[in-house]
């Protein structure tokens, strides 16, 4: 893959010594909140087979609700917080979206069929979207430039280990208390450390590193000022392709139990470690590595999402296969390690070509895209076409269908990959930031 030499521009801001340690703790903050945003997100994966049996749906009514359901309200409101986060108060915002991402696990729990489980999942949506335009916003605004992509990873970092706590004590409490209880006993830190947020977290000011601050254009306007550079539009495609990888991780836990017989408590252990460790440690490392690389050339932005991404696929087909539960667990390490590396990257990138004004904005619309394809229309294709295969003869308790199916969803990452490489092509012309 040819990678063009082009350097873009290095735009950097002062920071005070005060300034940078009311800075970092703030992004503690935020990432204690993405860190209740993933736990809440994937716990739901990892209690897919026992809601399945106990509610009595189909692998398709699984996929919608694991994705679809939670996907089309979570990029629809995405687009409309992300507008909010440009003109309103984004530390008041992101502290009402988890009292109600977190009041919607709750109700998760109370669900007695596949439609108040939707409603609930969707509920789970809503919320969820105001975490990634007003955190990411508010990051830009504490942190220069140069700083960025690693002050991302460690949000994206942090709150990966949600991942990890999702799957281990979700497993553990869903063994011991099944799942109706674990869902609401997610929810209780959430609720909080909403009110806590609301009351206590700095608002920064907006544009603090820009050299440029533009004024407050319609939203209409800037979606299309947005979409006319040929960056956004290769990064608003490769985005949720890359993502697929997380979205249709949904499915890991399922496929364990399926495939090696593994149990609620075994997947949560071992699958929790595995992808959890794996992608927690990938994400900071991803975030050092390209803060080093960038020094040379900022387009490794760019770059490495692509190549990582690349990498993870053919490991991640090699865990879908292999027949020993010790070798799966040990390759889902190494597969997300690799994926987890593109992730504070990726996320930096979308800083490179919004200024201050549009920032949520664009975020938003990479939220709402990602919602639709990665978390939303990758695990409900992945669920209908395992019932589709079982029609067809294909097994599904030995994880013979789910196994083709997932196999089949890792076209998209290797599409995303592409349209990263793209995007480095063009970013230096379009480039804000």
């Amino acid at each position: 893959m040819a990678m063009v030499s082009a350097h873009l521009p290095q735009r950097s801001g002062t920071a005070r010594p005060h300034r940078l340690n009311v800075a970092y703790a703030m992004l503690a903050v935020l990432a204690i909140i993405n860190l209740m945003n993933f736990m809440d997100r994937v716990l739901f994966s990892v209690m897919l087979e026992a809601i399945k049996v106990d509610l009595a749906l189909s692998d398709s009514q699984m996929g919608i609700i694991s994705g679809v359901a939670f996907a089309v309200l979570y990029g629809a409101c995405g687009l409309v917080m992300g507008r909010l986060a440009d003109t309103r108060n984004r530390v008041k915002l992101i502290s009402g979206a988890l009292a109600v991402w977190s009041t919607a696990s709750a109700l998760c729990g109370s669900a007695a069929g596949f439609g108040q489980m939707f409603a609930a999942r969707a509920l789970v949506g809503v919320g969820v979207a105001g975490c990634a335009p007003c955190g990411q916003s508010i990051i830009a605004d504490y942190f220069p430039p140069e700083r960025r992509a690693l002050a991302l990873s460690v949000f994206a970092g942090v709150g990966t280990l949600g991942t990890f706590i999702g799957l281990v004590a979700g497993g553990h409490l869903a063994e011991a208390y099944g799942w109706r209880m674990t869902f609401a006993y997610f929810a209780i830190p959430g609720l909080i450390i909403a009110p806590l947020v609301f009351f206590l977290g700095r608002e920064p000011k907006r544009g603090a590193f820009d050299k440029v601050m533009s004024t407050q254009v319609p939203w209409a306007q800037a979606i299309r000022h947005l979409l006319g550079m040929r960056t956004a539009r290769n990064l608003l495609i490769g985005t949720p392709l890359v993502l697929v990888t997380v979205g249709v991780a949904n499915w890991v836990p399922a496929f364990l139990q399926r495939a090696h017989g593994a149990s609620v408590a075994e997947v949560g252990t071992y699958g929790g470690a595995s992808l959890g460790v794996g992608l927690v440690i990938g994400t900071l490392a991803g975030g050092l590595i390209v803060t080093a690389l960038r020094r040379r050339n900022r387009l490794w932005e760019f770059w490495w999402p692509a190549i990582a991404t690349a990498v993870s696929v053919p490991l991640l087909a090699a865990f879908y296969l292999v027949g020993s539960a010790s070798a799966a667990y040990t390759i889902l390490f190494f597969a997300f390690l690799a994926a987890g590396t593109s992730l504070g990257p990726s996320l930096a990138c979308i800083m490179v070509v919004a200024d201050a004004s549009l920032r949520g904005t664009m975020v938003a619309l990479a939220v709402l895209v990602s919602s639709l394809i990665a978390y939303g229309l990758a695990p409900a294709l992945v669920g209908l076409i395992s019932d589709t295969l079982i029609a067809h003869g294909f097994g599904e308790a030995n994880g013979e269908s789910l196994r083709y199916a997932l196999m089949m969803a890792l076209v998209f990452p290797l599409v995303g990959a592409f349209f990263f490489h793209r995007a480095a092509s063009s970013a230096a012309a379009d480039a804000v930031d």
